[in-house]
């Protein structure tokens, strides 16, 4: 404050910007025409993932719950190649829009891939790790945010858009 001259504009920044801030954007001039928000984020990564021939994907909405992060995004694949071959991809494509992962777990192992976006976390488990871990359970009081599967259209698949609570009654 002591720096400014007298009359001279002080750049507050908006919620906007700050989001860009804490998802890890590191240019933040550059425009992120696709994410208004971190929920938009993950959906991309989501997408990403279903495209790459995830077999189960969901997104948790967790901000009610917990301070460090907003959204989980759990994704379930046929084996470890698999789970390895969406972090990769997930990765690269959030790269382009500026977005990078603050913290990386499970890479080389490939049964459970832990993606730190700040505001979204994603987890890529193989089918057997994704059942013995539950996270849904662990968080069945959040909101489930359902994506749109793409044209591999699959029974198991979560094919709706809106955003329902995940309590019965």
């Amino acid at each position: 404050m002591a720096d400014r001259q007298p009359g001279e504009a002080v750049k507050v920044r908006s919620e906007v910007e700050n989001r860009k801030v804490r998802t890890g954007l590191k240019n933040r001039q550059e425009k992120m025409p696709e994410f208004k928000n971190s929920s938009d984020a993950a959906k991309f990564a989501a997408r990403i993932a279903d495209k790459k021939k995830a077999d189960y994907i969901k997104i948790l909405d967790v901000s009610k719950r917990l301070v460090i992060t907003d959204y989980f995004v759990i994704i379930g694949a046929a084996n470890t190649r698999l789970t390895e071959r969406i972090a990769r991809d997930i990765e690269t494509g959030m790269k382009k829009y500026g977005l990078y992962p603050i913290h990386i777990e499970g890479k080389g192992e490939g049964n459970w891939i832990l993606m730190d976006y700040d505001d979204f976390v994603i987890h890529i488990f193989t089918e057997e790790y994704r059942l013995y871990y539950d996270l849904e359970r662990l968080w069945r009081d959040s909101k489930i945010i359902r994506i749109k599967a793409g044209d591999r259209q699959r029974q198991d698949k979560e094919t709706a858009i809106e955003v329902e609570d995940n309590k019965e009654g």
